[in-house]
C-alpha cells in the first residue's frame, strides 16, 4: 500500500521554516542583550534555552523527514527507522531538560505582573516533550515488535 506523504513533507517543511525564523529572532535577542550595560543571567538563560530547544527541533523535525522518505520507499518497518525513532526521543529529553531554562524567567514574571497563572502555563510548555519522548517511546517499542513479527514471519515463508 503507497502513502501520500506529500502534504506531510509539506507540514514539516513548514514547521522547518517557523522554527528557523524564531531562531533567528532569538539570536537576534541574545545580540541585543549581550550589547546592552546590563546583562541579565535570567534573561541569557531564557532566550539561550528557547534557542537550543529550536535548533534541536530542527534537528528533530529532519529526523522525521527522513522517516517521510523511507515511508515514499515502503522501508518503514526497517532498525534504520528504529534507530531514528530512537534518536528523536532523544532529542524530545534533551529539549524538555533545556526548556527549564525559561522557567526562571516565566517565574520572576510571574512574581513582577502578579500574573501567577503563567507558572503552570509554562509548566505544560515545558513538559510537553516529556509527552511527545513518551509517546514515542511507545511507537518505538510498537515498532521493535513489529519488526519481530517480520523476521519470524519471513522465516516461516
Amino acid at each position: 500500500m503507497k502513502i501520500n506523504t506529500i502534504p506531510l513533507k509539506i507540514v514539516v517543511l513548514i514547521i522547518m521554516i517557523i522554527t528557523v525564523i524564531l531562531s533567528i529572532v532569538f539570536g537576534i535577542g541574545i545580540w541585543e542583550i549581550f550589547h546592552k550595560p546590563e546583562i541579565s543571567f535570567i534573561k541569557v538563560l531564557f532566550y539561550f534555552s528557547f534557542l537550543i530547544s529550536l535548533l534541536l527541533n530542527l534537528v528533530s523535525c529532519s529526523q522525521v523527514y527522513e522517516i517521510l522518505k523511507y515511508m515514499d520507499k515502503d522501508d518503514i518497518f526497517t532498525e534504520q527507522i528504529q534507530k531514528i525513532i530512537n534518536r528523536i526521543k532523544m532529542i524530545a529529553y534533551s529539549v524538555f531538560v533545556v526548556l527549564w531554562g525559561i522557567f526562571p524567567m516565566m517565574y520572576h514574571a510571574a512574581m513582577i505582573t502578579k500574573v501567577y497563572v503563567t507558572i503552570p502555563i509554562s509548566l505544560v510548555f515545558i513538559f510537553s516533550p516529556l509527552v511527545l519522548s513518551t509517546f514515542t517511546a511507545v511507537i518505538g517499542q510498537l515498532l521493535r515488535k513489529i519488526i519481530e513479527i517480520k523476521s519470524e514471519n519471513d522465516l516461516t515463508v
